[in-house]
């Protein structure tokens, strides 16, 4: 009887767990780099809430036909605010929205949040009466479909459904192009501060309770504030002489202010004088000093200002939180967040 010589070792077809291991490891990187690629380059597509609610990046006006045949879309909410300047290189993507909702007859509602900063409390209040008012099904957008769009996901499933608050907050995981560090892990620490009210209270969470902290209770940090200018008005200085008008600053905030020397290292007085024609011609800073305010505090600060040419200005202010910014840029001020500036009149002659 013949036999054929063994040529080749025998290669047992039995899989290793070694082996295993690694197939499971490459499918895992393959399926995280393809995730990765549709949420970062393209669309960043998902459903929040079956036939109701939808998210998704920046769509254009093609997406916005898709979308609006295939779910029925009846509602687009755009966080990226409004463009002041339509036809402006940078805003092309606005008039192109608006265009296609128009077209489609899908209303179109503008809210105005930051995927760096905890979101203002009027914008987060007109957030909820869209939500309350608008025509279903609706479908959330800003930039990159990630941060922003994360947080609105998160607040309509307070809102709307019996998820918990851990569930809500997965509409804020990496999956969807948010990572909790750097700027916008403010982000996060918005439903921080959420969790910490409840446990305050010694209540979970349920949507009445979401809605009455968000619309009555929440404050985005320090950033609430009441500014009194303890001068006559219009303010009146001498052409060719320096002068200089106090404020008073009063902390309406929860939360302590605290001021610092460093000209961006805490929160500080920030404050411009423009001409008849609305042109700045100076701007300057106050509170370069240590001072804790706390709650419902004050602080009197001074604004300083070089001489000027006879004439009539505009004297604005308004606080600045530079805590940890390093850089001007990195500073952020309280209007950013609702607050209001003080604005008064100046004569010089």
């Amino acid at each position: 009887m013949f036999v054929l010589p063994r040529l080749f070792p025998m290669v047992s077809l039995r899989p290793t767990r070694r082996g295993v291991v690694r197939s499971a490891a490459a499918v895992g990187i393959l399926a995280f780099a393809g995730e990765a690629v549709r949420v970062m380059a393209w669309t960043n597509r998902h459903t929040v809430i079956p036939g109701r609610v939808y998210r998704c990046a920046q769509p254009s006006e093609a997406d916005i036909r898709e979308l609006s045949k295939k779910h029925g879309i009846r509602t687009v909410i755009n966080l990226r605010g409004i463009a002041l300047v339509p036809d402006a290189p940078e805003s092309r993507w606005y008039l192109a929205e608006a265009t296609a909702t128009h077209a489609l007859n899908v209303s179109q509602e503008d809210i105005t949040f930051s995927a760096n900063r905890l979101p203002p409390p009027g914008e987060l209040r007109r957030l909820i009466e869209v939500l309350d008012r608008t025509e279903y099904p609706v479908l959330i957008h800003c930039k990159r479909g990630a941060d922003r769009t994360g947080l609105t996901s998160a607040v309509v499933l307070l809102l709307q459904t019996d998820a918990t608050l851990s569930e809500a907050r997965r509409q804020l995981w990496p999956r969807y192009g948010h990572f909790r560090f750097g700027r916008t892990a403010a982000i996060d620490e918005f439903f921080d501060r959420y969790e910490a009210w409840l446990k305050e209270k010694g209540v979970w969470h349920t949507s009445a309770c979401f809605r009455e902290w968000a619309t009555t209770i929440y404050t985005p940090g320090p950033a609430v504030s009441e500014l009194e200018w303890l001068a006559e008005k219009p303010v009146r200085a001498k052409a060719g002489e320096p002068f200089a008008v106090r404020i008073r600053a009063t902390n309406r905030s929860t939360e302590a202010w605290e001021f610092q020397p460093g000209n961006y290292a805490g929160i500080h007085l920030y404050y411009i004088v423009a001409d008849a024609a609305n042109a700045c011609v100076y701007k300057g800073q106050a509170g370069l000093f240590r001072r804790t305010v706390q709650p419902g505090e004050s602080v009197e600060l001074t604004a300083t200002v070089p001489p000027l040419a006879a004439g009539k200005y505009v004297l604005g202010a308004e606080l600045h939180d530079a805590t940890g910014a390093g850089v001007p840029i990195r500073a952020t001020s309280f209007v950013q967040f609702g607050d209001r500036a003080a604005m008064t009149e100046v004569e010089v002659r």
